[in-house]
């Protein structure tokens, strides 16, 4: 009987001469490919299903202010459920993001990645996303709750989505910095719920911040959270209400974008602070301290 050929294997197989080198994978198809693994992942981890449900309870005040009008002439349930467009990624993002990432350090899987030549860009952009996809059902969702029970439709979607996505971006960055802070999964959980406190109380969602002292309403303006508030809010009713509710002014098209360029602005300088922070990322678990 003649021996059959041997099956090509290796470079012989995919046609390449031996010992040629291997064309590297561009870092946007590892992001992909990660993507579609984070997003597997968040469905089966159970701790990032709860924390996607976080922002669904936040709807429930709503249902007390309807029926109000503020000084804007909005309803104040309206009102209040369009931050929940912004109250969703700083969930998503300040929450979920160390969680995963002290865990995956604490394992040495993302010291495995560096290693294996994976580069931080792809790393980092899976997660976010991931987390971006689950925003997007999630704002679809509150959406469906503004136009079902207030009768209200966006008035600019597209600088909506642009303020929804930029916060989603900036707040995963933030959330991957804060991971630093913890030594494992379990004291990251912790350490987010308090910037997670803070951007809430601050954010303009559940405390007015039309009655604070112009000087503090200033520096809060000045962070990330209360310009991402004042834009979704502003981009979905089709009113100024940088300067609050009681200066509310309508506009539309390029007037609105106008008046939307110094929040764009101030959340993207944020997100390139946060995305240049990142270059001091711990890829090793903390020993001590």
């Amino acid at each position: 009987m003649a021996l059959s050929a041997p099956t090509p294997t290796g470079d012989r197989a995919s046609g390449r001469p031996a010992g040629a080198a291997r064309r590297p994978v561009p870092a946007w198809r590892q992001t992909l490919r990660m993507t579609r693994v984070e997003l597997l992942l968040f469905y089966r981890y159970r701790t990032a299903a709860y924390i996607a449900v976080v922002p669904l309870f936040l709807l429930f005040p709503a249902l007390t202010l309807s029926g109000q009008d503020n000084p804007a002439g909005i309803d104040a349930g309206a009102f209040y459920t369009a931050s929940v467009f912004i109250l969703t990624p700083i969930t998503l993002g300040i929450m979920h993001m160390p969680n995963v990432y002290a865990a995956r350090r604490e394992s040495m899987l993302l010291k495995r990645y560096r290693v294996a030549g994976v580069p931080a860009s792809a790393l980092f952009g899976a997660t976010t996303l991931a987390v971006s996809a689950v925003v997007a059902v999630l704002c679809a969702v509150i959406a469906a709750v503004l136009v079902g029970r207030f009768g209200e439709a966006p008035a600019d979607p597209v600088l909506l989505a642009l303020g929804i996505a930029l916060c989603t971006v900036q707040m995963c960055l933030f959330g991957a910095l804060f991971t630093n802070l913890a030594r494992n999964a379990e004291s990251a959980q912790m350490i987010s719920m308090v910037p997670f406190l803070g951007m809430l109380l601050l954010s303009g969602s559940m405390i007015p911040v039309d009655f604070l002292p112009e000087a503090v309403r200033t520096g809060l303006s000045l962070l990330p959270f209360l310009p991402a508030v004042d834009l979704v809010r502003s981009a979905y009713f089709g009113q100024d209400l940088f300067a609050g509710a009681m200066q509310a002014e309508a506009l539309g098209g390029l007037g609105l974008w106008a008046a939307s360029l110094p929040a764009l602005l101030v959340m993207a300088v944020w997100t390139a602070i946060a995305a240049y922070l990142l270059r001091f990322f711990r890829w090793d678990p903390r020993q001590g301290g």
